[in-house]
């Protein structure tokens, strides 16, 4: 009588090919450990409050308005223009953290252990919303204080008024709301650092849609009241309240939140078709 001796041969692991890669733990790590990043986003927060003073303080040359006799609602909105000058360095920081594999070509690495390439670029948008959001929101409290100190000081005013519109729900929508223009030209700037694999491609994306909004600025009201409000900034300009009723931008500001929601997943989605047809 025989028996069949059992099967000794080891079974290959299964979790390696069938396990799904954690790429947003994977971006983190990656964005984390280096140093630019911190560099960048340290840079980010002092641009933008030394811009929002100095915007504060240039108001009597660019206004022809001496600061003494500056409302304080001018003075604080001028100081949050700041968060849009901090927009500028994590529109640089997210082209560059998106498209610096494309250059070195670490991101063949990174696609051959990919099945789909949709969690790739979701991860890295994820990762550059979440830091510039945390960032302008800081920059726009910050801003806020420094344009706070320079109403009740440089500009005379006093300090219940000041506080009384620091804290009003119009500047608190201006402030918050001008916050999402670095996310969402952040997050358009990872897109076209896909789209075009490169660091340059992912810059000029969202620079490209701020020329258009200046151009669009400059159409016949009848064109600019179709596409201005269509384009991202103008949007964002809905959220915060800068785009008044009747004007050209102006849609309101659930309409613009769907405007920015459309660019956002528009993006993802061709950004993620590009990568599928990359070369490894």
């Amino acid at each position: 009588m025989t028996t069949t001796p059992p099967n000794t041969y080891p079974t290959a692991p299964t979790s390696p090919i069938t396990a799904r890669p954690r790429w947003t733990g994977a971006e983190w790590v990656k964005f984390r450990d280096q140093r630019r990043p911190r560099q960048l986003l340290g840079v980010t927060l002092i641009l933008g409050v030394v811009s929002g003073v100095l915007l504060v303080l240039t108001i009597p040359a660019t206004r022809g308005v001496p600061l003494l006799e500056t409302s304080t609602e001018d003075v604080l909105s001028a100081s949050v223009l700041g968060v849009d000058a901090a927009a500028a360095v994590l529109v640089v920081l997210a082209a560059w953290f998106a498209g610096v594999e494309f250059r070195t070509g670490a991101i063949t690495e990174v696609l051959l252990r990919a099945r789909g390439r949709s969690g790739i670029v979701a991860a890295k948008a994820v990762i550059i919303a979440e830091t510039a959001a945390i960032t302008t929101v800081v920059t726009a409290v910050a801003v806020t204080f420094s344009g706070s100190l320079l109403a009740g000081t440089v500009a005379g005013a006093d300090w219940p008024e000041v506080l009384g519109v620091a804290g009003s729900p119009d500047h608190l929508r201006l402030a918050f709301g001008s916050t999402l223009l670095p996310i969402i030209f952040s997050v358009l700037a990872v897109f076209g650092a896909v789209v075009f694999r490169s660091v340059t491609g992912g810059v000029l994306t969202p620079l490209a849609l701020l020329i258009g909004s200046m151009f669009a600025g400059w159409l016949p009201d009848g064109f600019a009241s179709v596409v201005r409000p269509l384009l991202p900034l103008g949007a964002v300009h809905n959220i915060s309240g800068v785009a008044e009723a009747g004007g050209t931008e102006y849609i309101g500001a659930l309409p613009a939140l769907v405007v920015l929601v459309a660019w956002v997943v528009g993006g993802a989605v061709l950004a993620t078709w590009r990568l599928r047809g990359q070369d490894f």
